[in-house]
């Protein structure tokens, strides 16, 4: 590392063992985010958190599968350009990840566990080879997945803290690390592999970098600034708004100089500074690098644009799908908190001191996110992520400039909001201790038989109770291949959902009354096992879509239900398990 780089490099460590000395309080703050991102994080494995946890593992393997089996340039291109949907540097992120594993595989003389992976065929989630690789391969690589996930989660509650203390003050910066800390839906999201907390990382990186900027004009700092920018866009393409986020940095710092018209054009800062962050994206991209351009344009220009409309979700107002993710994410002390914080933020900004450029800086990028997703049909607690630091920093900003005016009210205000946030995320994380599908499957391990099997309805493996050596009917099996008198039949959430009038997805008249008759128990069947919190009548009570009022329950009760991709909590995971009482004269029917 030399030149540029290593500059950056050693300034780096420099400012982070400065705060390190400065702040007494910090070492508490950082090992508080290191407690409670990394509690219980190994929760389902060897299953999947997420299906995009999976679905980006798997894309990991394939590549080392491929290049092992015949080590070619071609076998790593086939290899890389091979999945669902050709994501970005989160396949770098996972076959680091799962590099140690490969190599006790090799060294063990198991290589045939990669060589023997081909070109995997997705029924049922890769069911075939999630249960033909062994276990311990999966939950060692999600182990480390994770425990990546942890790191980059700690390093954002750094780089938080790090632009607070920069904008305002270390109080700020101390208050906006702590308030991200006990934020719920972050939390959430560290305990799961994916893609979102590393775009995050780096969106934070990024903006620490361009305020360097704004603060004292260098062009360096510019430079590290598009490139991180560019990593975040490299992750999660959602990260888009901290293009323009480069380009209000420049405005800002124009705005600071006494030459601002000068400053502004600098044709050659912003060619260098786009120039930098594109290539970055381009690198970043895998399938770019090993595949040319028609991917990542399809990537970009196709599925990309198509989400925007794309429904995952019931039809509701924009603004109803803002309140249920905040809600949920934050808390309802801090979600109020946070509109505060906002609206003080923006009042501040008549004064004339400092911290208004930074500060301007972080309003536009989270209005440039909030900007974004108002255009989409439906999101989740997962795509707010990247605002959540950037509302903790104004909450902060807000807090700090209420002790200043008034330490007597400030002081309580700050005790109520940390101590009320912190039962909300305290309990919501306590709950990845005991999740309902976890217990389910250690029943199933301790009270069937080895030759028994199981029954499930899902689509999805991620979305089942099942140990990997059980034997199970799925719906993608052939009517040879299914056990036609299976001791068990498994029902969670998403196959009670048929019993709710009105869902915006499932709705089939034979499936309901079919899931009713087992609930009632008036088949062959009858509930042995239960696990989770029993909904009213084995009905789920999802908050009815544009109802403002059942929203309220999202942010008193941190784990709540979930739709289409974001992680499954406590709610999403209520689990029946029910045993065969009779003996088995024909084969065993169902409408899925």
């Amino acid at each position: 590392m030399v030149g540029p780089g290593r500059e950056s490099f050693d300034r780096v460590r420099s400012q982070v063992r400065e705060d390190f000395r400065a702040d007494p309080f910090l070492p508490y703050v950082m090992v508080a985010a290191t407690l409670l991102t990394s509690f219980w994080f190994f929760h389902r494995l060897p299953n999947f958190a997420t299906r995009d946890e999976k679905d980006r593992l798997i894309d990991a393997m394939v590549p080392y599968g491929r290049v092992l089996a015949d080590p070619s340039v071609e076998s790593l291109q086939n290899g890389v350009t091979w999945s669902r949907v050709p994501f970005g540097a989160t396949l770098y992120l996972f076959a680091l990840a799962m590099l140690p594993v490969v190599v006790v595989a090799l060294v063990t003389g198991r290589g045939d566990i990669f060589t023997s992976i081909g070109y995997p065929n997705p029924a049922f989630g890769y069911y075939n080879l999630w249960t033909g690789t062994p276990g311990w391969v999966w939950t060692w690589s999600l182990a480390f997945v994770r425990l990546f996930n942890v790191a980059f989660a700690v390093g954002s509650v750094y780089l938080t803290y790090r632009l607070g203390t920069a904008v305002v003050d270390r109080l700020t910066g101390r208050l906006a690390a702590t308030v991200l800390t006990l934020t719920f839906g972050f939390l959430t999201i560290a305990h799961e592999g994916g893609e979102d907390m590393p775009a995050l990382f780096f969106v934070l990186l990024a903006l620490n970098f361009l305020y360097v900027y704004v603060r004292s004009g260098e062009r360096l700092p510019f430079y590290v600034g598009a490139a991180c920018g560019g990593a975040a866009i490299a992750f999660k393409l959602t990260a888009a708004p901290v293009i323009l986020a480069v380009g209000v940095a420049h405005l800002l710092r124009a705005l600071k100089t006494e030459d601002t018209l000068r400053t502004l054009l600098a044709p050659r800062l912003l060619v260098i500074g786009a120039a930098v962050g594109l290539v970055t994206i381009l690198v970043g991209f895998p399938t770019f690098v090993m595949g040319g351009f028609d991917q990542i344009v399809a990537r970009i220009f196709g599925g990309s644009t198509s989400r925007m409309s794309w429904p995952t979700g019931p039809d509701a107002p924009i603004t109803w799908w803002f309140l249920r993710g905040y809600f949920s994410g934050l808390g309802l002390p801090l979600f109020f908190a946070s509109v505060a914080g906002v609206l003080a933020s923006v009042a501040g900004l008549r004064k004339r001191r400092e911290s208004r450029y930074g500060i301007a800086l972080v309003l536009v990028v989270l209005g440039l996110y909030v900007g974004l997703f108002s255009q989409w049909h439906d999101f989740r607690v997962h795509h707010l992520l990247p605002t959540f630091p950037l509302l903790a920093l104004l909450v902060a900003n807000a807090l700090r400039d209420l002790r200043e005016w008034n330490p007597a009210v400030a002081r309580p205000v700050m005790a109520l909001l940390l101590v009320t946030t912190a039962i909300y995320a305290g309990m919501g994380t306590v709950g990845f201790a005991s999740m309902p599908r976890d217990e389910a499957e250690e029943w199933l391990v301790e009270n069937a038989d080895e030759d028994a099997t199981v029954e499930v309805y899902r689509v999805n493996l991620q979305d089942t109770a099942v140990p990997r050596q059980m034997d199970i009917n799925h719906r993608f099996e052939t009517r040879a291949e299914t056990n036609p008198c299976p001791e068990y039949i498994q029902l969670g959430y998403r196959d009670l959902l048929y019993l709710k009038p009105g869902t915006y997805y499932r709705n089939g008249e034979s499936q309901r009354e079919y899931i009713r008759s087992l609930v009632e128990e008036e088949t062959d069947y009858q509930i042995v096992a239960e696990f989770g919190e029993r909904p009213p009548n084995f009905v789920p009570q999802r908050a009815t879509p544009g109802d403002y009022t059942d929203l309220l329950r999202y942010g008193v009760v941190p784990q709540t239900d979930q739709f289409a991709d974001e992680q499954e909590l406590r709610a999403n995971q209520y689990t029946l398990v029910l045993q065969r009482t009779e003996r088995c004269t024909s084969p065993h029917g169902h409408p899925f």
